[in-house]
Parts: structure tokens; C-alpha cells; sequence
């Protein structure tokens, strides 16, 4: 069954789900194993409709039916509003959404909408609410995406403090854990009346995984050439060593990439002898990169001798793809770095594919606008090329 019909089948569970609670009232818990949404309650009190969820960390939360005024909390929450086309309803953001790097901005989001910049704080730091800024600007709600369990205590203080309702949710990938990435959507589609809009983020992200995956030759793992990663932000800016171990570019399209062999998927750094030992066929550099101390990976392929011995610097293979993480995953550009990755690494199969105009294509339907252009020249106008180091 491929994904697309998976996530028609799943909206029509959850509607029927959603049609049983409201009939006989009360509210499900969500199993903790698969995440699915399982419930959602509507009643009318004192103040008007309601509804209630489970949100993200197990947390039952009574919110308005339809929020007009929503806050955001947590890295990039932004993000997701604008997927969902509800900028106009937000009224206080994150501090890492109160702000936007004029000339190097990477996120499509952000390019699309910089006035959310403008917005007013919700909290003095990341992913923290601060009780008088928050009753300040009054929100509805507040959606809060997770840092982890420590958000459930902040998220229940910060209620007990305000009176209000705050659910939150996590940006999961959507080829890591689609399920996940799809409940979350709904949840977020269902607390601010937008569930149409949520369903067609959903397929719209099923159809490319199926497409990628679709557009993968039967070739031997083992017999494709080593790729590798490096340059991509976490917490800041890095050199070559920084990676991702799950960037769906590589996974998804079951490239020969050897970072598993290192056990921990969670980690960023890997160790350059890592990168020596492995002497990858093709390197991708991430342009976020740029930004690092001394250049970042593009400056160390050319000057160190050590990654000079590298075949794929050897032979002029290195390529660069957008900045896959600013302030978490830009699910867009990861998506649209895949289509690029496929073009260099199976070009008959992508053949169809131009790079940037598939870029537009994925931010025209998710932020709005074709940006891809303002966010090449943000990244040095090196993005989706193959790169001579001797112009660096």
C-alpha cells in the first residue's frame, strides 16, 4: 500500500474516530506506541464551543473551537502556521521566530512571511512562556512545538499561571515517522479548524515520498557509489564533520552512505577519521555551512590536506544542497534536496527533474511563494551546482 492511500485510509479512521467521541462525549487517550489521534470532544461552555484534544505528550487539553488568536512556542513553530496557511492568526511567537538574517535567511517560511519576525514574544528564551507576556497578548491558545518531556511541566505551569490552554505538538519527519508527522498536522489541523488544509499537507508529502522511493534503480546498495554529508546545522553552524544520519536524501533513495556503521543515530559529529576511512565517491555539502568559523566545510575541502586525499575531492564530485536544518528540520527543502540528490545520483531516473524548479514547486505549495531564487542568493549561489573548489 503506498503512502498516499495509507494517509486517505487513516483520514477516514480518524474521521469516523472523531465522529464516535463526539456522540458519546469524553475523551480517548492517544496510544503511545503509534501516536494516532484518537479522539476529540466537542462541548459548549460558559465561553463559547469547545473542543478537546490529545495532544503530542499525552496531555488532554480543552480548547476554542476555531482559535482566532493563536501564540507559538518552541524552535520554528512558525513553521507548521504557515504550512497550514494561518499566519493571520498568529499574535506571538518563539524568540527563534523573532527574528530573520537579512541576506541569510534559510527558511522558506520565514522568506515567505518575514513580518512573523515582527511579531510579539511569547517567552525570553527558546521554547519558554513567560506568564505576563503571554496574558500581554492573550492568545486563544498556544501551540507549543516539544523540546522533549521537559515541555510538559513548562507547558502545565505555564497554563495553571495563564488560564490558557496550551497544546503541544512535535515536528517529526515525514519519511522518518509519517504516522507521527501525520497525527501532528491533524492535531495542529483540528485545534485551529483547518483539517482540509492538514490532509492536503499530508498527501502532498506522501505523494513525493512515493515518487522518490518510485524513482530508486534495483541496484545493490553496496555497488552504488559512497556518498556522505557534511556541513549541516545543529545548534549552529559546522565544518564537514557535522552530518545527518537520517537525511532522507540518502534514505530514502538508499544511497550507499556508511554513517549507521557508527551506531549512533543521533549523533551530528562523527569524527573526521570517519570521513577519511570511508573515502566517499561523492560528497554533498550543506550550505548552511557557510555561516561556520572559518569558512565551514567548503573552506576545509579546499585547505586541509587531509580531505584533499579524498576521492571525491580528488575527482571534482561535490555538490551542494540548501540548508536542511534552521531551527529544526525545513521539511520543504529536505524534500527538495532529495529531487537534487536523486538528479546527481540516478539522472536517468530523474531525468524530469530540474532541481530549483522542483524547489518552487514544494515552497509554492507550503509557504506560498516560489522563493527558492531569494534563498540561492542567501546561500551564496552555490545551491543544487556541482562545486570547484578553486572558486571558493
Amino acid at each position: 500500500m503506498n503512502i498516499k492511500n495509507k494517509s486517505f485510509i487513516s483520514f477516514l479512521i480518524f474521521a469516523l474516530i472523531l465522529s464516535s467521541v463526539i456522540c458519546i462525549s469524553g475523551c480517548l487517550g492517544p496510544d503511545e506506541n503509534n501516536g494516532d489521534l484518537n479522539s476529540v470532544n466537542e462541548s459548549n461552555g460558559s465561553v463559547g464551543k469547545t473542543i478537546t484534544v490529545v495532544d503530542d505528550l499525552g496531555r488532554t487539553v480543552e480548547v476554542p473551537s476555531n482559535p482566532q488568536k493563536i501564540g507559538l512556542v518552541g524552535s520554528g513553530s512558525a513553521r507548521y502556521m504557515v504550512y497550514l496557511q494561518s499566519v493571520d492568526r498568529i499574535v506571538g511567537v518563539d524568540t527563534t521566530d523573532n527574528s530573520t538574517q537579512t541576506g541569510r535567511e534559510s527558511r522558506p517560511y520565514m522568506l515567505s512571511y518575514p513580518e512573523i519576525a515582527k511579531m510579539p514574544l511569547l517567552g525570553s528564551k527558546k521554547a519558554q512562556i513567560d506568564a505576563e507576556l503571554a496574558l500581554k497578548v492573550s492568545p486563544d491558545v498556544i501551540l507549543c512545538s516539544s523540546e522533549g518531556a521537559s515541555s510538559i511541566k513548562m507547558a502545565d505551569d505555564a497554563m495553571a499561571k495563564t488560564g490558557i490552554p496550551i497544546v503541544c505538538f512535535n515536528q517529526y519527519c515525514p519519511a522518518d515517522d509519517f504516522d507521527k508527522f501525520s497525527y501532528n498536522m491533524r492535531l495542529l489541523g483540528t485545534v485551529i479548524g483547518k483539517s482540509e488544509r492538514a490532509e492536503e499537507v499530508i498527501t502532498f508529502f506522501g505523494s513525493m515520498i512515493d515518487d522518490l522511493s518510485n524513482r530508486v534503480p534495483s541496484t545493490p546498495v553496496d555497488e552504488k557509489p559512497v556518498v556522505y554529508l557534511g556541513g549541516v546545522a545543529n545548534r549552529g553552524s559546522h565544518g564537514m564533520i557535522s552530518t545527518k544520519p537520517n537525511f532522507i536524501g540518502f534514505n530514502l533513495l538508499k544511497a550507499n552512505h556508511k554513517v549507521s556503521e557508527i551506531g549512533d543515530l543521533e549523533s551530528s559529529n562523527i569524527g573526521k577519521e570517519n570521513i577519511l576511512k570511508w573515502d566517499p565517491d561523492i560528497l554533498f555539502v550543506d550550505l548552511a555551512t557557510r555561516n561556520a568559523a572559518g569558512g565551514g566545510g567548503l573552506v576545509e575541502l579546499k585547505t586541509d590536506p587531509s580531505y584533499q586525499t579524498l576521492k571525491a575531492v580528488r575527482n571534482g564530485e561535490i555538490y551542494c544542497i540548501m540548508p536542511d536544518t534552521s531551527c529544526k528540520a525545513n521539511h520543504g527543502t529536505s524534500f527538495a534536496n532529495a529531487y537534487f540528490v536523486g538528479t546527481v545520483l540516478y539522472p536517468e531516473n530523474f531525468k524530469d527533474i530540474n532541481a530549483s524548479e522542483k524547489a518552487d514547486e514544494i515552497y509554492t505549495f507550503l509557504v506560498g511563494k516560489p522563493v527558492f531564487d531569494q534563498l540561492y542568493a542567501n546561500t551564496g549561489s552555490l545551491g543544487y551546482s556541482k562545486v570547484d573548489l578553486n572558486t571558493i
